[in-house]
């Protein structure tokens, strides 16, 4: 072969050799920077991305209280709250029988009207009000009346009104041919204050066929409560000692 020939074959490698050239480097951008493939290098393609983490709300701590300076309105031992009326204050139809035996002594629900009137079993600025009514089936009848004040001085006021009116006993005066005397007065030690007292109504000589009337009565307070036991028959009325027992009975069902 000839000298053109070779320089022909030389020619010919180069542009083999520049081709491959070409080949390799032909993953080129158009700006020159060989671009980074994932597949080919095993790198990734990309920066990954970071999710932010949430910044957390911050709770405002509520402000802080002010001591009140109101001073309380529990009740003090000298002052109690009132009292609220419960039935188990009142006597029951066996209690009237233990206490005055021999009677017949049952509870009614009749009505029996004090001799002295209704200003002998409450006071003023009455807050409740508890009843119940006894009866022979005779000529003999009672009743007890528990009132309830706001407070022990209501209570009190109410309770002296009321021994004044059972010892004036202006609300119902006698028939002209009877006269009517105060009794019993005494006091006992039982609750707060007791108070027995009893009217006699009896004829005068001008009216001798006319029955005599008895109507003891008995106050007494506890706390806010004042119980009023109010009887009245033909005759002298029940006997003072078994009166008294059902005093007693009566002011031990207000403890």
């Amino acid at each position: 072969m000839g000298a053109g020939g070779v320089r022909r074959i030389a020619a010919v490698a180069g542009v083999v050799v520049l081709g491959g050239g070409l080949v390799a480097c032909g993953n080129q951008t158009d700006g020159g920077t060989p671009s980074r493939n994932a597949s080919a290098t095993g790198s990734p393609s990309a920066t990954p991305s970071v999710t932010p983490t949430p910044t957390p709300e911050r709770s405002i701590p509520a402000p802080p209280k002010t001591p009140t300076l109101v001073p309380s309105q529990q009740p003090t031992p000298t002052q109690p709250a009132a009292a609220r009326l419960r039935t188990s204050m009142l006597l029951t139809g066996a209690d009237v029988a233990t206490a005055d035996p021999k009677r017949g002594w049952i509870m009614t629900t009749g009505s029996s009207d004090p001799i002295c009137g209704p200003s002998s079993t409450r006071g003023d600025g009455v807050g409740g009000i508890l009843s119940r009514n006894f009866t022979t089936e005779l000529d003999a009848s009672g009743g007890q009346w528990l009132t309830r004040y706001g407070d022990v001085s209501a209570a009190e006021t109410a309770y002296a009104k009321i021994v004044a009116t059972i010892k004036s006993c202006r609300a119902l005066d006698p028939a002209p041919t009877h006269a009517r005397k105060l009794t019993e007065n005494r006091t006992l030690p039982l609750g707060d204050a007791t108070t027995i007292l009893r009217w006699y109504d009896y004829p005068l000589p001008s009216d001798p066929g006319s029955e005599p009337g008895g109507f003891p009565y008995a106050v007494t307070r506890k706390g806010t409560v004042v119980s009023v036991l109010a009887f009245r028959e033909m005759g002298t009325g029940v006997a003072p000692a078994n009166f008294e027992a059902l005093t007693r009975r009566a002011a031990k069902r207000l403890s």
